[in-house]
């Protein structure tokens, strides 16, 4: 991800913005969920990780089960360019324990094309990919291009509106005008609540205007992208942990937290921090004792 990517953060202000009222007014909505937050990369593939994430002797063939020991999630970016066959996708999911989970993304035929014609066709084709996944099927999102301005809105309803429900979906915005005072603004919150539509929180050093609040389904994911190496990266996701533990323990069901780096050999670092961080905070010792179920984190042991 390179969207509002820098080289160097000093003087930047990359503090979280506070929650605003309509992120409070939503949390306090009675939400039942289950709590959980997990935390991965946005590829599974990386021979730079041989002898860290994978053993130094795997093969390619292993390194998506070798991952999955590690991490729970992952962002399945694949799909933005050309969608898996069937066996492809099974080949995956049985490779990967219970509980694991994969987000795909909506193909960029349909993210960045809707303001001209809604392919009806590919959206129930990538619509049977995400059922291919079964049990393992995260939250989708779909990212749309910079350019997608508030002027393309009768499009974004159009394809929320023929998406239904059958699957979770999440949504990225990137045009500046989409966003006031860190929230999305209101016709769009009105819009993905009523749908059943979560939002993707994009926190990118470069693109403050972007780090909004907005939570419109009790699924929420965080894309963060990092300036390694910089010791303001483990500030940012230090920041992010504890906002998203008040998020979980106020009813929030599912929470995906997906670390970018410029250099995807830095991305374990960043991943693992957070989830060392969690561990620090006794929160996975919380929902074990909570969720029995809900299966190892990490293999990732904490610091302490």
């Amino acid at each position: 991800m390179h969207f509002g990517r820098v080289q160097d953060d000093r003087g930047l202000d990359l503090a979280l913005p506070d929650p605003r009222p309509r992120t409070l007014g939503f949390l306090k909505l009675g939400h039942q969920g289950r709590g959980l937050i997990r935390c991965g990369a946005p590829v599974w593939v990386c021979k730079e990780w041989l002898g860290t994430v994978y053993p130094e002797t795997a093969r390619p063939s292993e390194y998506l089960s070798a991952y999955a020991q590690h991490y729970n999630c992952v962002e399945y970016n694949g799909s933005f360019y050309h969608l898996p066959q069937a066996h492809q996708v099974e080949g995956w999911v049985n490779q990967v324990p219970p509980g694991f989970s994969f987000c795909p993304k909506v193909p960029q035929d349909l993210s960045h094309k809707m303001h001209q014609a809604l392919d009806h066709e590919l959206l129930q084709r990538f619509k049977r990919v995400c059922e291919w996944f079964g049990d393992h099927l995260g939250l989708c999102f779909m990212q749309l291009p910079d350019w997608f301005a508030p002027t393309h809105f009768p499009a974004l309803k159009q394809f929320i509106e023929a998406w239904g429900n059958a699957f979770p979906l999440a949504i990225e915005f990137r045009h500046p005008d989409w966003f006031r005072d860190h929230m999305l603004a209101d016709p769009v919150i009105n819009l993905l609540f009523k749908a059943n539509i979560a939002t993707v929180i994009t926190d990118s050093p470069g693109r403050r205007d972007v780090v909004h609040m907005s939570l419109t389904q009790p699924k929420l994911m965080v894309r963060f992208l990092g300036c390694f190496p910089s010791r303001r990266d483990d500030q940012r996701v230090r920041a992010w942990m504890d906002r998203l533990s008040e998020w979980a323990a106020a009813g929030m069901d599912e929470i995906y937290f997906f670390a970018h780096q410029e250099r995807h050999g830095a991305i374990p670092q960043t991943v693992d921090f957070a989830l060392r961080y969690l561990y620090e905070k006794n929160y996975f010792r919380m929902k074990e004792a909570e969720t029995p179920s809900y299966g190892d984190i990490a293999s990732v042991q904490p610091d302490l």
